[in-house]
């Protein structure tokens, strides 16, 4: 199956609990990470399960929670428009500062005649997130 599938790091000078609280509280999304609309569909705290719409690039995305190892890994399935997307966060921590990884999949029925258009858009979307959370973890 064709899919799109890209990673990407940095360096943050933030603890690793810091970096997945602010990525876990969806809610807060729109003050840092530019979506428009976030919608939780189960209550908080993260967690294996949890349930979330949100919107970016003007797709609105369901999304269930597969793993929630706080300060480690936060990981999630999300559907939208024919597509699938797998979106994994990892936080690891070293001599202060953490090193996050983004990694993140996207493949169904609908890849092919938007290949080009969603290789961009998750690019695109990847990078600034992991940069947007790098600002935010530091700023805060």
């Amino acid at each position: 199956m064709v899919a799109v599938n890209v990673q990407y790091h940095t360096e943050v000078q933030s603890n690793a609990e810091k970096i997945w609280d602010i990525l876990a509280d969806v809610e807060a999304w729109p003050k840092w990470q530019g979506t428009p609309f976030v919608k939780l569909k189960t209550p908080t705290p993260m967690r294996e399960g949890s349930m979330f719409e949100f919107k970016i690039g003007g797709v609105k995305w369901k999304v269930m929670v597969t793993k929630a190892e706080r300060p480690q890994k936060l990981a999630w399935i999300a559907k939208a428009l024919g597509l699938k997307g797998i979106h994994e966060w990892e936080f690891r921590e070293q001599e202060g500062k953490t090193l996050a990884v983004t990694r993140e999949s996207v493949s169904g029925w609908t890849i092919i005649p938007l290949y080009f258009v969603t290789r961009m858009n998750v690019r695109k979307f990847d990078e600034k997130w992991l940069a947007d959370l790098k600002t935010r973890a530091e700023s805060i």
